[in-house]
């Protein structure tokens, strides 16, 4: 995937490869209905009973199935990172195995708001409640670009009989609203009356959805290029199928199941496969083939079949068996050990066929035992697998199962800061000299670190111990751009103990001034999978001070998790949205506070707006935020200069679509200042020249850390002081607001006119020439090189950096610059860029260090 991908709107792709598939399932047809009938004639859709049963969460000891309207919190059983959650009146369908949640008739988080969607699809505990571990996102079922809107949800069935339960959501297909301004990629629509029948039976661990359909038009449908399956769950749940393994589908699929570690669940289609059309951006999109649906006619059929199941994948492939009737795969017990050690806990066993096809995978628990199903007479093997253990050739499957994982070394990092002992946050990263056999296949799903790093770990009191093969390894411990590395090598042996004491020098002087990355997302976006924790773990080990929430269409606070962490000395966190629109780009709201009481956690609806009015209303809003254009250039919906057409000579935009109510634009994501110099550069220096003062962030737009770090680049921020418990979301607005930041990328710069003057400020200089001093300082890990200085856009010069003389073991360099104002311009400003030398590796290979300074303006 191109690193630009994620910014393709993902609906536009998908729904450009439409292919079709085979219609096989059995329809009923019943009388004809008179074409544009008003209301339901007596052989249509009837809904059932409001409420249903009045003690669902009885179902279990009455071994009944039941079906009934949530009346009191108690009810909803949920986990604390539930997205979409279940509310008083929504509806609890559940037996003695799993529970699902659906949604009454009401706006709805998620893109689908129209209500009448699966919330969750959880297992049952002993008690006979759910148990909290549904990983179930957002599915959009769909006809063309139209799903149901409910004109009621209700219990057709309570199950109070003994039989199944069931619970009818019915409405009209309505078009689902953020996908209207790309009507040419749906140009059927079909408005039919629809029901969803989500039928759960007694003791199944399968939920059934029947589809019902009433063509009360004048013309014959065939549905066969309309059915759409489009998931939201890969953020928590990882895609499997048969055929693929955990590697990306092919053609037909027999079911696509998401593998949520604890609790599973797999999505197929009745008697039919499902065609895998494309992944982007956290979606899934499978196409069914739809059913032919004559004029005056109704169909009605089983449409999809959900069996939920777990633990892990070999748990939900059990389920699938006995859902099935097959012979049940032999049950193995064993444990993964050390060679003449303990045993393994959090080690992935798998079950692989002869030709190397993967049959299961389970992992073990804090013992090191495990569970696994073996299909009898089948050759295969067991193979244990773990970070930093070398690959393993496996052993026969059906014997004891115990399975051997070599002796390793454990190797101790202590880091603290060498001033006082204190314990820091830190990046630790061990690099193998030794040969450790190569990673599993990726359709296995294994993830490893990046980078060749068989550990990366975000030590926040500083403290890791390590398993690490016999011999030599790379031991890196860092904070970041402002601190100084301890880069060790040690070679151990199998069973040695080695203790690391990384005492880390703060050599980079930043008083003043605090950073932050105003883009980053977490696992409440549908493109990323990491959880919220892991995310500011990350950011606070590579010494970022603000880390800023930047979900996609929903809002999460960063500094309540902070709090929990006890690290209110190092950081402090924001609330903000990416507002993300399908049709002319995507922005950063900050600050955006999370409010639990509206949609999305508050984001931002823009769906039917445009730019001019709608950038005013932002700014209108509750937190009174500031608006940063994201990934501004370059092309596609998702960058707005592109879209509403950016005239650098004018710098203004298409009619309509142009406002110029922003106040800050991210010229730099996960990017230096001369890989952008064409794009997002060049339209930031055009806004300039025409008068526009607008500032330039710079941020990681990080969705995955494995391979995007937190804080590559950051905004440097001048506060006058250096304490994030003394910041709010408002100071931090107010502080982006002024301009008085510099984008580091690994290089700390401060800019001053011989008054003093900083960046966002202006200079009376008439036909004087002003004198400008540029500081520029870095670890003594990370080169710098050159200093440019750009008046009105142009380069005016570049030379070399010049080393000051220091006691701190960073660099330190002073450079003094003259500059004059162009008579013969209007506007007249400069921007000050530092370059580096190579990348910053080891901390981030593959990416330049970099400082540039917002701009300031000559009178």
């Amino acid at each position: 995937m191109s690193p630009h991908v994620r910014y393709i709107p993902w609906a536009l792709v998908a729904l450009l490869v439409v292919l079709n598939c085979a219609d096989e399932a059995a329809q009923r047809s019943q009388e004809p209905v008179q074409p544009g009938a008003p209301s339901c004639l007596p052989l249509c859709f009837e809904p059932g009973s409001k409420d249903g049963h009045s003690d669902p969460l009885g179902a279990k000891m009455a071994r009944q199935a039941r079906a009934g309207r949530i009346q009191h919190e108690a009810q909803i059983v949920v986990g604390e990172d539930a997205k979409q959650r279940p509310r008083v009146g929504d509806f609890l369908l559940i037996n003695d195995k799993i529970a699902v949640y659906i949604e009454d008739k009401r706006l709805s988080d998620g893109y689908a708001p129209f209500g009448g969607e699966i919330l969750a699809v959880d297992r049952v505990g002993e008690d006979g409640r759910p148990a909290g571990v549904s990983k179930f996102g957002e599915t959009l079922l769909a006809i063309s670009k139209e799903i149901i809107d409910p004109e009621s949800v209700t219990v057709l069935r309570d199950g109070s009989d003994g039989k199944e339960a069931v619970v009818r959501v019915m409405g009209r297909l309505k078009p689902i609203p953020f996908l209207g301004n790309l009507g040419a990629l749906f140009p059927r629509t079909y408005g039919f009356l629809a029901i969803h029948d989500y039928i759960l039976e007694p003791g199944s661990e399968r939920l059934k959805v029947r589809l019902g359909l009433r063509n009360d038009g004048e013309e014959d449908a065939d549905l066969k290029f309309d059915e759409m399956h489009g998931f939201f769950h890969s953020s928590k749940g990882r895609l499997f199928t048969p055929e693929a393994g955990y590697g990306e589908p092919k053609g037909h699929v027999s079911w696509a199941g998401f593998d949520g570690g604890e609790w599973s669940f797999a999505w197929r289609l009745p008697g039919r496969k499902m065609e895998y059309a494309i992944s982007i951006s956290g979606f899934q999109y499978f196409l069914g083939g739809g059913k032919a649906v004559p004029a005056g006619k109704e169909v009605f059929f089983d449409y999809v079949e959900l069996i939920a199941g777990g633990p892990q994948l070999d748990g939900l492939l059990e389920a699938i068996r006995r859902v099935d009737g097959e012979t049940p795969w032999s049950e193995l017990k064993g444990t993964v050990f050390e060679e003449d050690g303990g045993p393994v806990a959090e080690a992935y066993v798998y079950l692989v066929a002869e030709d190397g096809r993967l049959l299961s995978r389970t992992v073990t628990d804090a013992q090191g035992n495990y569970t696994i199903h073996v299909p009898p007479g089948v050759p295969a093997k067991l193979i244990p697998s773990k970070i930093g253990y070398p690959k393993q050739a496996g052993v026969a499957a059906g014997g004891s199962g115990v399975l051997k994982l070599p002796r390793t070394a454990t190797v101790q990092v202590k880091a603290t800061r060498d001033t006082d002992g204190a314990a820091l946050p830190v990046r630790i990263q061990v690099i193998p000299q030794v040969d450790l056999g190569g990673d599993p296949p990726a359709a296995w799903g294994e993830e490893r670190p990046a980078d060749g790093r068989s550990h990366v770990v975000f030590a926040m009191d500083g403290q890791a111990t390590l398993a690490v093969a016999p011999g030599a390894h790379r031991i890196l411990v860092s904070r970041g751009y402002e601190w100084e590395m301890v880069d060790h090598t040690v070679d151990v042996e199998a069973g040695q103990v080695i203790t690391i004491e990384a005492k880390l020098n703060h050599s980079v002087d930043t008083t003043g001034v605090m950073c932050a990355d105003f883009h980053i997302h977490s696992f409440h976006s549908a493109d990323s999978s990491d959880p919220i924790e892991y995310k500011v773990k990350g950011a606070l080990a590579d010494g970022l001070d603000i880390p800023v929430s930047s979900e996609h269409e929903w809002v999460v606070d960063f500094q309540p998790v902070i709090q929990k962490l006890g690290l209110t000395q190092w950081a402090f966190g924001a609330p903000s949205e990416e507002l993300t629109t399908f049709t002319w780009g995507h922005f950063g709201v900050l600050p955006l506070r999370p409010r639990a009481d509206r949609v999305n956690m508050g984001a931002i609806n823009w769906i039917g707006k445009e730019p001019p009015a709608f950038f005013d209303e932002v700014h209108a809003g509750e937190d009174r935020p500031i608006l940063i254009v994201n990934h501004p250039s370059g092309g596609g919906f998702a960058a707005y200069f592109s879209t509403a057409g950016l005239n650098r000579a004018t710098g203004k935009g298409k009619p309509g679509l142009w406002s110029d109510h922003f106040e800050a634009i991210e010229v730099y994501n996960d990017s230096d200042h001369d890989e952008n110099r064409t794009r997002s550069v060049a339209d930031w220096f055009a806004l300039l020249n025409t008068g526009r003062k607008v500032w330039a962030v710079g941020s990681s737009d990080s969705h995955k850390l494995r391979t995007s770090p937190v804080g590559y680049p950051r905004s440097c921020i001048f506060f006058g002081h250096d304490d994030p418990e003394k910041l709010s979301p408002e100071i931090l607005r107010d502080g982006v607001a002024s301009g008085n930041l510099v984008v580091s990328g690994g290089l700390t710069m401060t800019v001053r006119g011989p008054e003093q003057q900083a960046p966002g400020q202006t200079i009376w200089a008439g036909n004087d020439e002003v004198t400008f001093t540029i500081e520029v300082q870095s670890p003594s890990w990370i080169k710098a090189k050159e200093l440019e200085v750009i008046v009105n856009g142009e380069t005016l010069l570049t030379e070399a950096l010049k080393p000051q003389e220091s006691t701190s073991p960073g660099k330190r360099y002073r450079n003094e610059v003259k500059v004059k104002r162009d008579l013969g311009k209007a506007h007249n400003w400069v921007v000050f860029h530092a370059r580096g030398e190579g990348d910053l590796s080891p901390l981030h290979p593959g990416r330049r260090p970099f400082a540039v300074s917002n701009p300031i303006f000559l009178q």
